[in-house]
């Protein structure tokens, strides 16, 4: 099992920079996300350094239009023809929405039968990602599979695995576990998005929500999940100098590998700070 930092976690730092605070830190290889940064890029040069720090232990497709990337579908492909390069074993992407009209990229992704065999490999999954409802008395889905069920059945019907999002799970404020145990039921499970939720907010630092997240963890442990874990956290969950930004990730890694039975120990910490 493998421990991951999204670089959207310090989406304003260049990737490379956040793996290498992940290195130090302690964790095991960062997620890498094709956000803004990636305009206008192929995507190599960026991967090439962020690379030279640590491993790349996921790569997150675009899920808006990028400069050079095409639509929705033509940059899933390319994420996948990067991770195939250069060997990076897990790709997430989001589900269509419906509230941006991305009908396209909906019917596109139904068009393909077999991911794992059209795309995959036996080092690449490709995963799709559940994604959150809407705050507030009433839980509207603004994507396409907002439905558990709904995702995990077409998953199933196009031979996807999956990204298990927590605090997207959260948003639904109920059966949590219960669906966390659904979603690692079925095997596709082959990332898993950590992070808080409460009131409205996503991507808190963990134990400052509400979710049970040590129940989940020692699930994982009890089960033996060997998939990657990748904290996914809004920037400012972790503000401050950099010593107090490298503090908080080094306590965030811990609570994770804690739950897991892995200890607090960390090779790395006394040198995080020295960035």
């Amino acid at each position: 099992m493998k421990v991951l930092l999204s670089t959207g976690t310090l989406f304003k730092k260049p990737p490379w920079v956040t793996a290498e605070i992940a290195r130090r830190v302690g964790f095991n290889g960062v997620e890498l996300v094709l956000g803004h940064g990636f305009q206008g890029s192929s995507g190599e040069e960026e991967i090439k350094k962020t690379l030279k720090a640590c491993p790349i232990g996921g790569i997150h497709a675009p899920f808006y239009r990028l400069k050079g990337w095409g639509k929705l579908f033509e940059s899933l492909q390319k994420t996948i023809a990067l991770a195939e390069r250069f060997r990076i074993p897990i790709v997430t992407f989001h589900p269509p929405r419906w509230l941006d009209l991305e009908l396209g990229f909906y019917r596109d992704l139904k068009r393909v039968r077999d991911f794992q065999d059209t795309f995959g490999s036996r080092f690449l999954s490709v995963t799709i990602e559940n994604m959150p409802v809407t705050h507030g008395t009433f839980k509207v889905g603004l994507y396409f599979l907002s439905k558990t069920d709904a995702l995990i059945a077409f998953a199933e019907r196009h031979n996807l695995d999956l990204t298990l999002d927590l605090t997207h799970l959260g948003t639904r404020e109920k059966n949590f576990l219960g669906d966390v145990q659904r979603f690692l039921a079925t095997g596709r499970v082959k990332n898993i998005h950590f992070s808080d939720y409460a009131g409205g907010r996503e991507h808190l630092f963990p134990g400052k929500g509400i979710l049970p997240l040590r129940e989940v963890l020692e699930s994982l442990r009890a089960t033996h999940y060997n998939g990657a874990i990748t904290l996914e956290l809004f920037p400012r969950e972790i503000e401050g100098d950099f010593r107090e930004m490298t503090d908080r990730l080094t306590e965030a890694l811990g609570y994770i590998r804690e739950g897991l039975g892995f200890g607090d120990e960390n090779s790395l910490k006394e040198t995080a700070h020295g960035v």
